[in-house]
Formats: C-alpha cells, sequence, structure tokens
C-alpha cells in the first residue's frame, strides 16, 4: 500500500485548553470558545483566518454546538461545518477531517474543539427500558449493559481467560498513568496511587475497579490546522501529521479492537513501522481497553501486555511512554481530544508554550513529563475506530 498522499502536508499549529474541573459553573458553548481562542491566539492567527470547525459528540450533541461556536466567534465565513456522531472514537477522525479539508483546498485554517460539561451536568440516561432502545442497544439494555464498564468488560475478562492478563496488571497501568498525571498541572487527578490502592478500591463491575475506570469532567480543548507550507510561517514550529484513518470494521476475537485493522493502514500510509513511534497517547476509558490498544497497533505482541506495563515500559523513560499526561484516567475525559494535545506539546521542538514542567525541560521525573527527544508519536481513539501517526518538524 503506498504512502497516503496527505502525509506531511497538513500540520497541528495552535493549542488551547480550558481547565478540567468536576463544576465549571459555565456553559459547554463558554468552555468551547474559551478553548478554541486560545488555540487560535497559540497559532499566531486571528479569528477571522479561521475558515472551517470540526467537532464530534457521543449518543447526543450538545445542541448545534459547531453553528454556535461559528456565532460565538463572529466569524464572517466558514467554508466547512462537520459534527460527527463518533463519540470517543472519533478524536482523531476530528483531526483527519481538519486535515482533509485544508489538504483538499475548501479551508486554509480548520479548528478543532471538544467541550463537556458531562460532570456537571450529569451522565445522560443510561436506564432505558427495553422496549425504548433502538439499534444494536436492543441486543444488550435488557440484558444489564448499561454503562461503558458493562459494555468493555467481556472484552477484558476473554483476554484474562484467553492470556492469563490479571487485575494486578491493571493496577500497574493505572499507577503509572498517575504518575504521569502528578506532573501535569491540569491534570484533575494528580495524588500519587499504589498498587495497594488500586487493588483496594471498591468493584464497579468485574473485572474493573474504580481505579481502572475514567473519570467524568467539565472542560474544552482546541487545536488548529493548516498547510505544511502556511504553518512554516506561523508562530510555532509546526507537527505535521503523518497520516490517518477513521472507521469500524469486525475483528476475529472479541479480546482485540479494530485497531487490528487501522495499524496496517496507519503505519503503511506513513511510511513507518510500530519501532519509530516515540510516544503513545492511547485512549483509556479503562485500563485494560488501553492495554488491548497498545497491542492492537503493534507495540507489544498479543498476549503479551501485562508483563509489558508491570516492567515498566510505559512510563516517561520507558521504551514506549504511554499516556504521558494520565489520559482519560487521570488528565480528564475530553473524548480523548486531549491526548492529541498532549501528543503535539510533547513533539514541539522549543517546549516554550507547555505545561509538560515548570522552567526549562530537565526530564527530573519529579517534576518533568517531557519525553526526551520524541520523533513520532500515535495517537488513538476508543476501539482503534480512528487514529493519526503526527511527526516532529
Amino acid at each position: 500500500m503506498p504512502e497516503q498522499a496527505i502525509k506531511d502536508k497538513t500540520a497541528i499549529v495552535g493549542l488551547g485548553w480550558t481547565a478540567f474541573s468536576r463544576k465549571s459553573g459555565v456553559t459547554t458553548l463558554t468552555l468551547a470558545a474559551e478553548a478554541s481562542l486560545k488555540a487560535i491566539a497559540d497559532a499566531g492567527l486571528q479569528v477571522q483566518d479561521i475558515d472551517g470547525i470540526v467537532s464530534f459528540y457521543h449518543r447526543q450533541p450538545e445542541g448545534q454546538m459547531v453553528r454556535e461556536l461559528v456565532r460565538a466567534l463572529g466569524l464572517k465565513k466558514c467554508n466547512f461545518e462537520f459534527y460527527s456522531d463518533g463519540g470517543g472514537g472519533w478524536n482523531c477522525g476530528a483531526v483527519l477531517s481538519g486535515a482533509m479539508l485544508v489538504h483538499a483546498g475548501i479551508c486554509k485554517n480548520v479548528l478543532v474543539f471538544k467541550a463537556r460539561n458531562r460532570y456537571s451536568e450529569g451522565r445522560a440516561a443510561r436506564a432505558e427500558r427495553a422496549n425504548d432502545v433502538k439499534g444494536d442497544a436492543q441486543f444488550t439494555t435488557p440484558f444489564g449493559i448499561h454503562h461503558a464498564a458493562a459494555s468493555f468488560g467481556p472484552i477484558a475478562t476473554a483476554h484474562m481467560a484467553r492470556y492469563g492478563t490479571t487485575t494486578l496488571d491493571f493496577a500497574h497501568l493505572a499507577v503509572t498513568e498517575r504518575s504521569h498525571a502528578a506532573l501535569n498541572q491540569k491534570a484533575m487527578m494528580r495524588k500519587p496511587i499504589t498498587i495497594d490502592d488500586h487493588q483496594n478500591s471498591r468493584w464497579i463491575i468485574y473485572p474493573f475497579r474504580l481505579l481502572d475506570c475514567c473519570q467524568e469532567s467539565d472542560g474544552g480543548v482546541a487545536l488548529v490546522i493548516t498547510s505544511a507550507e502556511r504553518a512554516r510561517d506561523l508562530k510555532h514550529a509546526p507537527v505535521y501529521i503523518m497520516s490517518g484513518m477513521g472507521g469500524q470494521g469486525q475483528t476475529a476475537g472479541l479480546w482485540e479492537t479494530n485497531g487490528v485493522n487501522s495499524a496496517p493502514l496507519l503505519y503503511e500510509g506513513a511510511g513507518i513501522t510500530p519501532r519509530d513511534v516515540s510516544i503513545a497517547e492511547i485512549y483509556d476509558p479503562f485500563t485494560f481497553m488501553c492495554m488491548t490498544h497498545i497491542e492492537d497497533f503493534g507495540f507489544v505482541k498479543k498476549g503479551e501486555i501485562g508483563g509489558w506495563v508491570r516492567e515498566g515500559h510505559s512510563r516517561l523513560d520507558g521504551d514506549l511512554p504511554v499516556n504521558t499526561h494520565g489520559g482519560l484516567m487521570s488528565e480528564a475525559h475530553i473524548h480523548g481530544l486531549n491526548h492529541v494535545i498532549e501528543a503535539v506539546q510533547q513533539l514541539r521542538p522549543e517546549g516554550v508554550v507547555d505545561d509538560l514542567c515548570d522552567g526549562a525541560h530537565s526530564f527530573d521525573r519529579s517534576v518533568c513529563r517531557q519525553v526526551r527527544n520524541p520523533k513520532v508519536a500515535l495517537v488513538c481513539g476508543e476501539c482503534g475506530e480512528s487514529a493519526i501517526l503526527l511527526r516532529r518538524a
């Protein structure tokens, strides 16, 4: 398969985020606008330079959020607006959509954002009556699958039965992600945890304990995509989009995700292999889901993830640092677009506008989470339904 035509033709040039919290006290639109204005300013652009906006949602849209943001920002011209229902599987799909709009010449500068008030506004109703649900849910809801832990639990138990993975393996990933979040000033969960803390946390649904689960968050993040040519004249060194994908497919076993279908397309499209990836920001609604994503994208042989995590390979100075910001579990749950923000921060060579360290990057793991000389980052969405490869300039 040839390299993707879009390879290195577009770049992420601006980042923005709000505070992450359990009670923002403002509307979702306000969070979206704050993050977006910061991203535009970070790129060294003006609001009117934006001519395309992309976002995504899960289950129910937050109103006409994209159109409302166009009005809130006062854009005089928006050539394309896109609001997908792909949920957490679409974090990288949203970025790739923006890149394709730029590559096609439809837009010059595309704003991609995600904002949530999920914690303070309360979780969407899950306990529908059996005769109220439609589509795939009609085959699961009557049997007790009313939340994500129940949906993903069978994937984890199938892997455990087939390969011997244990909840103690899950604990090592949770502790590592929290140690990364402890160095992240915007992370919601910064207090260190131990293996015992994980093993003693209450059950949510087997095999997931409380400390296996991501959190609900209020907050917003945004980024700006432009052409590689225009990016060279902007404020920051660009981070290039090498390849991407966004779609679903059936896999051979319950213990694997669409990542097994995504990975070949992604690596061949970029002209690299998994060995070339420096860091991975992996969708982590639950510890095990992060672990199986790592396997399915070719970083670890199937069935060997438990030992790999226990040996510390996912730490900041490990073979493949994973979720260097703390992930959905410890930084915040902004549907994984915050994973893209972290990847770009890690890849920016100048390290000027970031929160990876309090001052110059020292690589002292008591204060600094900057990975040493990262060159390529992989980011993926839930179940490998979308993914991108990014590289530093």
